[in-house]
């Protein structure tokens, strides 16, 4: 049996993160487990993977009595599982577990970073994000980040050594299945079925987001350029397709703007969102923060060009002026110009969404990324041991 590795998230709906990637570690030698709190996912995800699941309740947000609680079970699960590598992401899994796999003295130990939940704060909770961000990177031998514009904003907030930093590939934390994106026979009559429910025909231009529903995402920002191009653009839609979140809350004057304008249809949680992205026209992701900005490249693999923020994360998912444009998410004139220029020029769309999924297709499926995590883990091994030679 090859390394034993333990990868960790906080809540079962991060083990999406996993999807495929287990199998290809198994498939490759390693005797793989995967760590979360208890949810809805975890039966689904075991009937996925066929993967020892290990249960450890974590909070999301800071709760010292029970973080405490958390962190003498996940030191009791890791000394009896005694793995040779330790791979915890999502904030409170990254704090929690590699702070466990430090003290249970676990020989590698990575830290993988997905985003940074402090860009957006101010004040005593910044301070508070920035202290579990370093004991987390301290606790860990290797850190891993999804972009290299995290890489880099880790870096600059001295959080973490850039030499203690890499990025896998291109970036992203898992890589994307390119068959679920190809059009077939079926899936275009499908995709055609959803655009004639909302009534949407050739002469109509979509603008379209996938994603969860706060502020951060860009929302309002979103609804107010859309207005303001459909002044001119009557033949103008928007299509969004999530779930309003409670933690950092749409304003209710965006959300009724939403409900009330016929023009904007708004689908709520899609289990499948593919056949939405090949049909809108432009992605638009004005988004404040990111660790990667996954939807920007499902769009990408759909054949269609975005709007990105040019902000940590978002930036690394296009090729400025060649798959879509980067904009400034302060700047309402920057991104209004740079949509209302997709907008009139057809052509120009066309050709930017097919190098956008050329270049796609070239750098994020999903098993690029997972045999670059495969020969990141073999380095680490390797590093490993001769570091304990030499101690010999």
């Amino acid at each position: 049996m090859g390394a034993k590795v333990i990868q960790a998230v906080t809540v079962s709906e991060s083990l999406v993160f996993m999807a495929g990637q287990i199998s290809h570690l198994q498939n490759n030698g390693y005797e793989v487990k995967t760590l979360s709190s208890d949810g809805k996912y975890i039966d689904r995800f075991k009937k996925m993977e066929d993967v020892p699941m290990l249960l450890v309740d974590m909070e999301r947000e800071i709760s010292l009595f029970k973080d405490f609680k958390a962190l003498l079970k996940c030191i009791g699960v890791i000394r009896r599982e005694r793995p040779d590598i330790v791979n915890a992401s999502t904030p409170k899994a990254g704090l929690i577990v590699t702070l466990a796999a430090y003290l249970c003295r676990v020989p590698i130990r990575i830290y993988t970073m997905r985003g940074l939940r402090l860009e957006t704060t101010k004040g005593l909770k910044r301070k508070v994000l920035i202290a579990a961000e370093k004991v987390a990177v301290a606790s860990a031998t290797h850190c891993l980040a999804v972009s290299e514009s995290l890489k880099a904003q880790v870096t600059e907030l001295e959080i973490a050594p850039r030499e203690k930093i890499s990025v896998l590939g291109k970036g992203s934390g898992e890589g994307f299945e390119l068959s679920k994106f190809r059009v077939t026979e079926k899936s275009e009559i499908n995709i055609q079925c959803i655009r004639e429910s909302y009534g949407l025909s050739s002469e109509h231009t979509v603008l379209g987001f996938v994603g969860r529903m706060t502020k951060d995402k860009g929302i309002a920002e979103l609804v107010d350029i859309f207005l303001k191009l459909h002044k001119t653009q009557p033949k103008l839609r928007l299509l969004i397709i999530g779930e309003y979140e409670d933690a950092d809350p749409v304003e209710e004057m965006v959300k009724q703007e939403i409900h009330d304008n016929p023009a904007i249809f708004h689908t709520g949680y899609q289990a499948d969102p593919i056949p939405f992205f090949h049909i809108m026209d432009v992605f638009v992701f004005l988004t404040k923060r990111e660790g990667f900005g996954n939807v920007a490249i499902e769009a990408a693999l759909s054949r269609t060009p975005v709007i990105v923020s040019n902000v940590t994360g978002a930036k690394d998912t296009v090729i400025d002026g060649e798959t879509g444009f980067l904009v400034n998410p302060e700047n309402p004139q920057d991104m209004l110009e740079k949509l209302e220029l997709l907008v009139l020029a057809p052509e120009l769309r066309q050709k930017m969404g097919e190098r956008a999924e050329q270049w796609a297709i070239e750098n994020f499926s999903n098993e690029t990324l997972w045999n670059e995590l495969d020969r990141y883990y073999q380095e680490c091994l390797i590093g490993n041991m001769k570091a304990v030679e030499q101690t010999h």
